[in-house]
């Protein structure tokens, strides 16, 4: 029998309390989306409410208290939810644009000590179609980071046979509003991914994630090198200035310049490390596009590590 679990879908934003009790303390809003139920408290405290308690990773305390009925008023759909089945790993042996996961691991080198800034972004090196500025100084952002790692890797790999422009380098930075899933876009369009069955499959080894906390706001570029199964956790890898980082690293583990490109040994037992169902949790509105990526080393070889 598949696993299932709780959702609570919202469709307007909700306010979110210590306790389940509107008089209890306000811990913040609840923006319109989809959560994981941790608690349910129906007819509480009166027969009037039904309450229940969210996992929200946007919050302080990470979990919050909303109000979904008041006598026959509902403000959300509380459903049973099945949990999809971890994602067949391919190994893109025959796809004729894949590259193998040294290529990307050895460009890491040239970008390990950058650090962030949403505003000042360098490129360690050119790009094929495009004039980028380069560094020094080393700094770059979500966007510009992925962006520089995976087309460098794919035009070293693949030479004229794999097509980047400016058209493409603006997709990477979501510069319209008609897609605010551009960068998921440019990665499945140019040849370097293909799309998952949908976007709440648990990601692939080197998955590109384009998400977003509010509607369409706060958003977020990041790659997803690993996933593993039995604990949730996945591994990382991006440019940003939270979650124990300040410029290249893996969330929860530490910066490249500090902790190395090699992820430690069974990252998936690290506290800090955060799990599908968080990231699920926090970016709301989210894309995601499977990187060709073969050869696979750095991104565990067997899902069933324990």
């Amino acid at each position: 029998m598949a696993e299932t679990y709780r959702v609570a879908k919202l469709p307007i934003r909700l306010r979110g309390f210590v306790e389940p009790d509107t008089n209890a303390q306000f811990e913040g809003y609840v923006e319109p989306g989809t959560y994981f139920v941790l608690d349910e408290r129906l007819g509480f405290p009166t027969p009037d409410t039904d309450y229940v308690r969210l996992e929200v990773p946007t919050l302080g305390a990470l979990d919050t208290w909303i109000c979904v009925r008041w006598r026959t008023q509902r403000y959300a759909t509380v459903v049973q939810q099945e949990k999809p089945p971890p994602a067949v790993r391919l190994p893109f042996d025959d796809e004729p644009l894949a590259v193998a996961e040294d290529r990307l691991v050895a460009l890491l080198g040239g970008l390990r000590d950058y650090r962030y800034d949403p505003d000042k972004a360098y490129y360690p090196w050119t790009l094929p179609g495009i004039r980028v500025p380069l560094g020094p100084p080393r700094f770059n952002n979500c966007c510009t980071f992925v962006e520089a790692l995976t087309v460098k890797a794919f035009a070293d790999a693949h030479g004229a046979a794999f097509a980047w422009d400016s058209r493409r380098h603006r997709q990477m930075m979501i510069a319209s509003a008609e897609d605010n899933f551009s960068p998921v876009t440019s990665a499945v369009e140019s040849g370097m991914a293909i799309p998952p069955p949908s976007a709440d499959v648990p990601p692939h080894p080197w998955t590109l994630i384009q998400g977003w906390r509010n509607q369409w706001r706060s958003g977020h570029t990041l790659l997803v090198v690993d996933h593993h199964p039995a604990t949730d956790k996945v591994l990382v890898l991006e440019s940003n200035c939270a979650f124990g980082l300040d410029g290249v690293g893996y969330r929860g583990i530490g910066n490249l310049r500090d902790k190395g490109i090699q992820p430690p040994a069974a990252w998936w037992k690290l506290p800090d490390v955060w799990t599908w169902r968080q990231l699920c949790s926090t970016y709301l509105f989210r894309q995601q596009a499977w990187l060709k990526v073969k050869n696979r080393s750095l991104s565990r070889l067997s899902p069933t590590d324990p």
